[in-house]
This record gives structure tokens, C-alpha cells and sequence, in this order.
């Protein structure tokens, strides 16, 4: 009788990440901010104009609304770009869940700190530093252990119904044992029997027995 397959456990779900933007996303929203106000502002009125001396000289107040709403648009285009490109990336979600899992490692390293004594805990070494062999079998390790277990449930399981069988098999040869001495008893009494019987007895109870069989026969 196979013992059941146990199934793998099922994988941890990783708490949600929020889409608020964290330490990290919003330290990238104000750099990029930064950095197209910073653009914007070399787009002066004076470096605009010379592009287009002669519009500047002969029609200076169009010219600087037309500075000021193509500035106002690039800055709106540029803004509307760079959170279509936040959205389609999930850029916040990714630097949140970046954000968590920084300050996961750093409550991990102080609890080992304090589990040490203070004392500074070694870092692991980079996977990227680790040999082939101890990357697969890092990935093997969980599936062997999983298999090692069921095998070894399923050998308990067959050396308890082994054991089983053998207690039946050694009743059973005692049974047998026990009808034989019976058997070899009855023997040796129907053997006692006969000897203590004369011949002549002997002789007519097996007339006896023979006229009986004729007439049942007949």
C-alpha cells in the first residue's frame, strides 16, 4: 500500500505593496521634477528670441506669450510623459516594494544584532559569487528535502506493515506447530490403543468392521 504523495507547500504571498508613492518613488518624482524646471529655466525669453529675431523686434508681446505658453506646454508634456512612463513600468509599486524589502533587511540585521550581543553579523556572500553547484542545489535543496521526507514516511509506513506480516506469518507457524503436536498425540495414542488390544481382538473387531461395510453397501 503506497503511502499518499504530500503536496509542497504552498509559496508565501508577499504583502501588498501600496501605490502611494514611498521614500523612494517620490524622491524620483522630485528629481525628475527638479531637473525639467531646471531645463526649462535655460529656455530663457533672451535665448528663445534670438531663434527668431525677427518676429522678437516686430512683435515683442506675441512673441513672449508665445514663449510662455510653449514653455507651459513642454513642461505639461514632459510631466504627462514621465507618469504615463511611471504607470506602464508600475515604477511606484516596484520602488515601494524595493522600500520594503530594504527595511525588512534592515529589522533582520538589528534582531541579529541583538541576538548576537551587538556584535556586527557577517553578510552573506553575493550570489553572484557563490559556485554553480551551490546555486542548483540551493534551488534543489527544498524539492530533496521534500522528496527525503515522503520516502522516508513511505518506509516507515512498509517496515510497520513488514513487521505486521511477520508477527501473522510466526502466529501462524506456532498454530501449526501446536496442531502437530495434537495430531502426533492422537497418533500415539490410537498406537497405545492398538497394542494394548489382542490379536484375536484385533481380529474380530475387523470382521466387525468389514460385515459392517458389506451391509452399508449393500
Amino acid at each position: 500500500m503506497s503511502a499518499p504523495t504530500s503536496r509542497s507547500p504552498s509559496p508565501v504571498q508577499a504583502p501588498p505593496v501600496q501605490q502611494t508613492p514611498g521614500p523612494r518613488a517620490a524622491a524620483l518624482q522630485k528629481l525628475y521634477s527638479d531637473a525639467i524646471s531646471h531645463t526649462l529655466r535655460t529656455c530663457s525669453y533672451s535665448n528663445f528670441a534670438s531663434s527668431f529675431p525677427t518676429p522678437a523686434s516686430h512683435a515683442p508681446d506675441a512673441m513672449k506669450r508665445l514663449h510662455t505658453d510653449f514653455v507651459e506646454k513642454l513642461h505639461r508634456t514632459c510631466k504627462l510623459n514621465f507618469e504615463q512612463i511611471l504607470r506602464d513600468r508600475e515604477v511606484v509599486a516596484s520602488l515601494n516594494d524595493l522600500d520594503r524589502l530594504v527595511e525588512d533587511a534592515r529589522k533582520r540585521k538589528s534582531a541579529a544584532e541583538q541576538a548576537t550581543g551587538g556584535q556586527a553579523v557577517q553578510p552573506p556572500l553575493p550570489p553572484h559569487t557563490l559556485p554553480a553547484s551551490s546555486l542548483y542545489l540551493s534551488h534543489l535543496g527544498p524539492l530533496l528535502s521534500e522528496q527525503h521526507t515522503s520516502l522516508s514516511s513511505r518506509l516507515q509506513t512498509a517496515q510497520s506493515e513488514n513487521a505486521d506480516l511477520a508477527d501473522t506469518v510466526l502466529q501462524q507457524r506456532r498454530e501449526i506447530e501446536r496442531l502437530v503436536s495434537q495430531l502426533e498425540t492422537t497418533i500415539a495414542d490410537v498406537d497405545a490403543a492398538n497394542n494394548a488390544l489382542p490379536i484375536d481382538d484385533m481380529d474380530a473387531l475387523t470382521e466387525e468392521a468389514v460385515a459392517l461395510d458389506m451391509d452399508q453397501r449393500t
